[in-house]
């Protein structure tokens, strides 16, 4: 049965109104709070563990950074789909499926083929590119229709809201994973299958619950009534994308090849050249592709610099970067909200990504022998002997001396500037694909720019996984693993970092001239804000000489 059949038997809506769109906004929502646990699952340190025991190297986890990017290209598809039948619904559904489903399939890896072995390395990331091929395939279709859903006037507040909802969520599976992943590894055996087999088959059980909650996500929709927005004039199928060569037949294999060069090169004109004509999409994608490619330059390299470099646990790194961000990210989401409300998209983009700018230099700065706080440690170890005793354990000590506490506070500050900047990148970004969602063709616009932001991403994470692997083959030839300046000491991870900081720079300068209608400048939303801290921060330092009174009364001279 078709998609468009399938639909209609429930009658898409021209517009969902009254309680029927409160009902859609909170199933939208708990849908969200389902696959906020798969994501956590499908995100962390476990999932680096798991590749090095699958046998990958800095070059592999550069292409594991780029697949997302690489399956993109799948939108154009998805972008012909919706303008020719106009409906989103199945689309999404059956694709999101997929896309969940095979996670299933990335669990199965250690039963059917040895591991370590280029096989194994070579299934896990074919897994990963056909499920974020089909997670292409649905991406418009569920933008296109919550463009169509969540009403304009609301939309800052409402995914603001959604994302506030989902985090404490996310913070409780992260931490679970965490003590569960500390229970099982061994952190003076090396991360082999055949050094410790339970930890593989832990990481596998939580790939799978990943699958089950992320399946749940999707078919949640089911219950959400498609809309069909009404337009002023009626549909036409070949506005969007015009292609009226005569197929061959089948068993014409030449004429297949030239037919499916050609559909391709249609494809490419129509979906990805033509919407850049316009200025704000240019300017927007010229932002999103230097960002992407920032982005994935260090990639995984951040987690193996943590964990392999400064020496933090599976829990601690887990809590540094999907508990610490999350946390600060979900107290800022609201302002963010409003502020997008406020301001409008370009003003909140432009600060945003400068927050996200100097997230990264912490990282130059953090060593496995900065010094740690002694009177920290001894007042934590204090605290944790307490309740150890009140269970009958003596002498029990939860930081030793030489735990990297010192690296992990500089490193702390980093996931601060993150967890705030990057929550205002997504929402603001998230308005902007939804303000190109608003017009005749629009789907194409959300394919485009996806497209052609990933070719960024797929640059990035090449070209990152390329550096680190030449930088480590280069020092193991020449003998020196590190780069030492005075107490900072560098790898090959570390040139990824630095080329991440200077290209997020370049790329806000892309956002200078982006045409935002109805935004306010960036200088007036710096200034409101900075009036507004300055307000506060004096009134709690001089609230002392109001209440005493300090000063009053004495003769100046």
């Amino acid at each position: 049965m078709s998609w468009r059949s399938k639909s209609y038997e429930e009658l898409p809506a021209l517009s969902v109104r009254g309680e029927e769109l409160r009902r859609s906004l909170r199933v939208v929502t708990l849908a969200w709070m389902y696959g906020i646990v798969w994501m956590s699952c499908i995100s962390g340190s476990h999932v680096k563990i798991f590749a090095r025991m699958l046998g990958f190297n800095n070059f592999h986890f550069g292409l594991l950074t780029a697949m997302p990017y690489v399956a993109t290209v799948g939108q154009l598809f998805a972008a012909i789909l919706i303008e020719r039948s106009g409906l989103k619904k199945y689309q999404f559904v059956e694709c999101g499926t997929i896309h969940r489903l095979l996670w299933l399939g990335l669990a199965l890896i250690p039963l059917l083929l040895p591991v370590p072995s280029g096989m194994a390395v070579t299934a896990m990331l074919v897994i990963m590119g056909t499920s974020w091929f089909a997670n292409a395939l649905a991406t418009p279709a569920i933008m296109t229709w919550l463009g169509d859903l969540v009403p304009k006037r609301i939309r800052g507040r409402y995914f603001a809201n959604r994302f506030m909802y989902a985090r404490p969520i996310q913070i409780t599976v992260v931490l679970a994973l965490g003590v569960v992943l500390n229970l099982f590894i061994d952190t003076d055996l090396p991360e082999t299958r055949q050094a410790q087999p339970m930890l593989m088959w832990v990481i596998c059980i939580i790939f799978a619950v990943a699958a089950v909650f992320g399946v749940a996500d999707i078919l949640l929709f089911r219950k959400v009534r498609e809309v069909m927005r009404p337009v002023s004039r009626p549909r036409d199928p070949d506005e969007v994308f015009h292609f009226d060569a005569p197929r061959p037949a089948w068993w014409n294999l030449p004429g297949a090849a030239l037919y499916t060069g050609r559909f391709f090169r249609a494809a490419v004109s129509q979906l990805v050249v033509q919407p850049l004509q316009d200025r704000v999409f240019r300017n927007y994608v010229a932002y999103g592709t230097t960002l992407a490619f920032a982005v994935s330059v260090p990639g995984w390299f951040f987690w193996r610099n943590a964990t392999e470099n400064l020496g933090f646990s599976p829990l601690g790194a887990n809590f540094l970067f999907l508990v610490v961000s999350p946390v600060l990210g979900l107290i800022g989401a609201k302002w963010w909200g409003k502020a997008l409300d406020r301001w409008g998209r370009r003003p909140v983009l432009i600060v945003a990504s400068m927050g996200t700018w100097l997230s990264v230099l912490p990282w130059f700065l953090a060593t496995r022998y900065t010094p740690s706080p002694r009177f920290l440690i001894d007042a934590v170890n204090a605290a944790a002997g307490a309740v150890a005793g009140w269970f009958g354990v003596q002498g029990y000590v939860f930081w030793t001396p030489d735990v990297p506490l010192g690296a992990y506070l500089v490193a702390a500050f980093a996931s601060v500037f993150g967890g705030i900047a990057w929550t205002g990148v997504q929402l603001a970004q998230n308005n902007v694909i939804l303000g190109f969602s608003d017009g005749q063709g629009r789907s194409k616009y959300i394919a485009a720019s996806s497209v052609l932001i990933s070719m960024g991403g797929i640059l990035g994470g090449l070209f990152g996984g390329g550096v680190a692997q030449l930088l480590e083959m280069l020092a193991g030839s020449w003998g020196q693993t590190r780069l030492d300046i005075g107490p900072l000491h560098w790898n090959q991870w570390h040139a990824t970092f630095a080329i991440s900081f200077v290209t997020r720079l370049l790329a806000v300068l892309w956002l200078v001239h982006m045409p935002d209608p109805g935004a306010a400048t960036t200088r007036a939303m710096i200034r409101h804000v900075s009036v507004n801290v300055y307000n506060a921060v004096s009134t709690m330092l001089f609230y002392p000489l109001r209440v005493f009174g300090w000063g009053r009364g004495e003769d100046p001279e």
